[in-house]
């Protein structure tokens, strides 16, 4: 799937530990998270970054990102025409590479995911080895 290798070439940002879709609505649509994420967890917080983002849009604060900074971490919220893109990262991540990055990997998001479907989310890091 397109969209699975797109998320992988996040990756290759130094200091990036997985991304996620989500819809306009909330849902979660993909996701390239490592195994210790719970899938229920991501999912609310999918809808908690929507919300957040949806809150400040009818706030006047229009943006095409946004970060948040949390301890020794990073979740860079990228907008596009599908939804929202988040990579979670380290602090110390070059952010001027990850933001070119993911606004090329949003770009590139197949429209099919205009409609969101449970059964499309899918966990790329299951049957990995560590």
């Amino acid at each position: 799937m397109i969209a699975q290798r797109l998320l992988r070439v996040l990756e290759d940002v130094r200091g990036v530990t997985g991304s996620f879709v989500t819809s306009p609505d909330g849902d979660l649509l993909i996701h390239a998270m490592p195994g210790y994420f719970d899938l229920e967890e991501l999912k609310l917080t999918a809808c908690r970054v929507t919300r957040i983002l949806q809150c400040g849009a009818a706030n006047g604060l229009e943006s095409e990102d946004a970060v948040f900074d949390f301890g020794q971490g990073r979740l860079l919220v990228r907008e596009f025409v599908r939804g929202y893109l988040c990579v979670l990262c380290e602090s110390s991540v070059n952010m001027r590479s990850l933001r070119l990055t993911a606004r090329l990997v949003a770009r590139g998001m197949p429209a099919d995911f205009d409609m969101p479907e449970p059964a499309r989310v899918a966990h790329l890091w299951e049957g990995l080895d560590p």
